[in-house]
């Protein structure tokens, strides 16, 4: 789970995953209200995810695997995606490049 690196608090996966739906590079700590910034080691490990709805359908297409079968993988695979994701997030006080 990430941890702040101005106060040393250990976010919950509830509140990181609040803080992930929101616009902008930075985080805000829900302790001490300062920006952290994902590392870019951490956005590297993280940008694989984006490609699993992809994968989905064309695995679902390439196989002719029916619509609403389609769209239950589809989900199940976005909450499993939402459930890891917060364990994948390290926490900088600085803003870094993107790549």
């Amino acid at each position: 789970m990430p941890k702040c690196r101005n106060c040393g608090t250990i976010w919950t996966w509830g509140q990181t995953v609040c803080r992930l739906f929101t616009l902008g590079d930075s985080l805000t700590c829900p302790s001490c209200r300062q920006e952290q910034f994902m590392t870019m080691e951490s956005r590297k490990k993280t940008s694989l995810f984006v490609f699993a709805a992809p994968l989905i359908m064309f695995i679902s297409v390439a196989f002719g695997i029916d619509p609403f079968v389609s769209l239950a993988l589809f989900l199940v695979s976005f909450l499993v995606i939402m459930g890891i994701y917060p364990f994948f997030i390290e926490l900088t006080d600085e803003r870094g490049p993107m790549w």
